[in-house]
């Protein structure tokens, strides 16, 4: 049962990333789709298993906290859950990124942090503020 969840969930999201005009959206105002585990936010994203660990290690430096595939998503706070959804967004396999209210959940110092790896890499990505 697993593999067939992690084979259709996969299959959407590479369905509607490689779409040419699609955009992952990343709604701080709604970060997280999921109530339980952080893996099965991890299945929606479609986050390679070798990207955990640099995630997971981004997460630490930026939140002070550890997390792994069987956290629970109810004990983070609100901009933890930003945060990771910033992370999810980055590490899935989306050649562009919507992000929409990102700043206006964070401190300064966390958007500014997240800023920096949100640029590194080489995504399509658009900023936007939804008043």
């Amino acid at each position: 049962a697993s593999k067939a969840l992690t084979e259709r969930s996969s299959f959407v999201a590479m369905h509607l990333m490689k779409r040419e005009i699609s955009y992952l959206i990343a709604d701080a105002e709604h970060p997280l789709v999921c109530t339980d585990k952080l893996r099965d936010e991890l299945l929606l994203y479609n986050i390679p298993t070798h990207s955990l660990a640099q995630m997971f290690t981004q997460f630490k430096q930026l939140c002070n906290k550890d997390l792994d595939e069987s956290s629970s998503l109810q004990e983070l706070s609100g901009g933890q859950k930003v945060i990771l959804m910033a992370l999810l967004a980055i590490h899935s396999p989306a050649p562009r990124i919507r992000f929409i209210n990102l700043k206006r959940y964070l401190d300064p110092h966390n958007s500014a942090a997240l800023q920096e790896l949100i640029y590194s890499g080489a995504k399509e990505i658009i900023e936007e503020v939804l008043l």
